[in-house]
């Protein structure tokens, strides 16, 4: 699917969307569609067309994948703040920990999106980025209740939901920005309010709890 194109006459706000998986592209697009005031001028799957097409298509925004193959989130961050000032960014991510969209907005980013948010909420969260309103990511209701239910900590459960997309202890390290070590403790922690002493049987209690959603569960 090719980037979408209105022939309207009114102002709307031009977006690139930046995302390795070509299928959450499609989804983006698809949401963005029907949304009179929103254009995608173009998308790329490839992070080193991020600031070709930044440059090419002076879009109002760039919806960014927070871990994409080959980028520094953050520093991309940084970099475009400098070299393309009028952009607003706002961070696709997976993971609903607080700490890591604070840096992110630290960085730059206008706000953060969950990939499993409804397609529906995805138009207004760009226009309340736009309005310097910082959408922040939420994680879906049925898992804020599980986690709830559980007594685990924002953090406990952001590094269950990372480890559930198969994330090894140095990959959910670098997703929420702390230590090896740390990791380890909040998931021995974790394990033991889900009763659990390994990986899998966390998984499986995290799927019965609906606990772990699916990132991608509206494409």
């Amino acid at each position: 699917m090719g980037p979408t194109r209105r022939s309207a006459q009114r102002a709307v706000l031009r977006v690139v969307v930046a995302d390795d998986h070509r299928l959450l592209l499609e989804a983006v697009q698809g949401a963005l569609a029907a949304d009179e005031d929103l254009e995608v001028a173009g998308v790329t799957h490839e992070a080193e067309r991020i600031v070709e097409l930044l440059e090419q298509l002076e879009p109002d925004l760039l919806l960014l994948d927070s871990h994409m193959p080959g980028l520094d989130g953050l520093a991309f961050l940084d970099r475009v703040r400098v070299s393309h000032p009028a952009v607003a960014v706002v961070l696709l991510t997976e993971s609903p920990d607080p700490q890591l969209a604070n840096a992110a907005l630290e960085h730059g980013a206008k706000g953060v999106i969950l990939k499993s948010a409804e397609p529906d909420t995805l138009a207004p969260a760009l226009r309340a980025a736009i309005r310097g309103e910082s959408p922040k990511a939420e994680p879906p209701a049925t898992a804020r209740r599980a986690a709830e239910e559980l007594g685990l900590t924002p953090r406990e459960e952001a590094v269950l939901m990372a480890m559930g997309r198969g994330l090894s202890n140095a990959e959910i390290a670098r997703e929420l920005l702390i230590a090896k070590g740390t990791v380890k403790f909040h998931l021995y922690h974790a394990y033991d309010k889900l009763g659990v002493a390994t990986r899998l049987e966390a998984f499986r209690v995290m799927v019965e709890r609906a606990l772990l959603g699916n990132p991608y569960d509206w494409l």
